[in-house]
């Protein structure tokens, strides 16, 4: 859910770029707008991933350049599913899609904060912990109980 509502986000907003860019693609008001970003999430999470297996051959032969087709007959397929979502031509879809990508992978690598780099901040804290532990043998009252000890163990000391 809480991946949804991050990508639904990403979509209001590079929808709405993209469509102020594009003159092919028209977004009539800010209700198309959200339900286009929703569905388009939908698609991505749930429909991408089965379209990119069964394609896999082919995205494979084309070194993964066919996977930009992909995004672009998802987006044009969203324009049949949201009224108000308008796409004048397949081509613009797949330059609307490859801007998607873009602004998508900037989104996520500047502005969104992973857990992954709590992740690492915390593993780096707990490794200077771990260096900071001093080991202390024992403190002994007199000599004798220290040569006591150390006879327990094997230590032999003059």
């Amino acid at each position: 859910m809480k991946n949804f509502i991050k990508v639904t986000f990403i979509n209001i907003f590079a929808l709405f770029v993209v469509s102020g860019i594009l003159s092919g693609i028209i977004i009539s008001n800010w209700k198309s707008l959200i339900l286009s970003a929703m569905v388009l999430a939908l698609i991505n999470i749930y429909l991408k991933p089965i379209i990119k297996i069964i394609m896999l051959p082919v995205n494979f032969f084309t070194l993964g350049l066919f996977t930009l087709f992909i995004n672009a007959f998802l987006l044009y397929f969203v324009k049949t599913l949201v009224k108000g979502f308008y796409i004048d031509k397949f081509s613009t879809a797949f330059i609307g899609a490859l801007m998607l990508s873009i602004i998508y992978l900037i989104v996520e690598k500047f502005v969104i904060v992973r857990n992954k780099d709590f992740y690492n901040k915390q593993k780096k804290q707990d490794n200077i912990n771990r260096d900071n532990v001093i080991d202390v043998e024992g403190i002994y009252e007199d000599e004798d109980e220290k040569k006591e000890e150390n006879l327990k163990i094997g230590r032999l000391e003059d």
